[in-house]
């Protein structure tokens, strides 16, 4: 029986090429044959769009829910939900800290679970509603930048 694995975290500024690698090495390493990868088709690249790469290689099915809008309450927030309602288990993969000239948002932690073990992402608060809102297993993968 298929797995819909959700798999969602930062987007690719937050990366260099070498943590980049590392996430898309972590990602193939969630993945089983017959599993559905279930994300979010994220506009500012990254985990998103690395997770559906990876798994057309693999030759598995997926099923991307980009948000409506750029809005937290209109559009990400409603895409996070189905993307924890839709999937089995939810996956973040982030990064433990800003890779060198990042200039986009920063925080001193991820607000989504408070810590500073992480940057914050998007994909922190999905994984935290798929385990406290439905009940899912749900883990976050922090990659270091290298």
């Amino acid at each position: 029986m298929s797995r819909k694995i959700g798999i969602v975290g930062s987007e690719a500024r937050k990366f260099t090429p070498v943590s980049e690698a590392r996430a898309r090495a972590d990602i193939r390493a969630l993945l089983s044959p017959g599993d559905v990868v279930v994300s979010g088709k994220c506009p500012h690249g990254g985990i998103d769009i690395w997770s559906i790469e990876e798994a057309i290689k693999l030759g598995l099915a997926c099923e991307e829910y980009p948000p409506e809008t750029l809005d937290w309450e209109t559009g990400f927030k409603p895409r996070d939900i189905l993307i924890a309602e839709r999937a089995d288990e939810v996956n973040c993969l982030t990064v433990n800290m800003y890779p060198p000239g990042y200039r986009g948002k920063r925080s001193e932690l991820c607000y989504h679970c408070l810590t500073k073990a992480h940057v914050v992402s998007g994909g922190c608060w999905t994984v935290k509603y798929a385990r406290e809102k439905l009940g899912k297993p749900g883990k976050i993968i922090v990659i270091e930048q290298g």
